[in-house]
């Protein structure tokens, strides 16, 4: 994978990133104010879950906060791919 793919794919796990930190903490500040059995939790257009119970709102906001931070990493594992990348030429 040549230097530009890895800045394309580090965009694009840097743009889902924010998405999820960005879902984690709308989660996070929810707290008790739902209405009803629980709330419908959706990412990029899929439902995750059809009714998350008001208890087990708090660890769907921590799985996405993991899921952001894990993807961050394989983010900074492709940039830094690029710059350890070694410039003398095989033997």
């Amino acid at each position: 994978m040549n230097a530009i793919n890895r800045w394309i794919v580090f965009t694009f796990l840097a743009f889902i990133t924010v998405l999820m930190v960005n879902k984690g903490i709308d989660l996070w500040s929810l707290g008790t104010n739902v209405d009803g059995d629980g709330i419908g939790v959706h990412f990029l257009g899929l439902e995750i879950n059809d009714r998350v119970p008001e208890a087990n709102i708090p660890t769907y906001a921590m799985g996405f906060f993991v899921a952001s931070f894990i993807t961050l990493l394989i983010a900074f594992a492709f940039v830094g791919k690029t710059f350890l990348k070694s410039n003398t030429p095989a033997v």
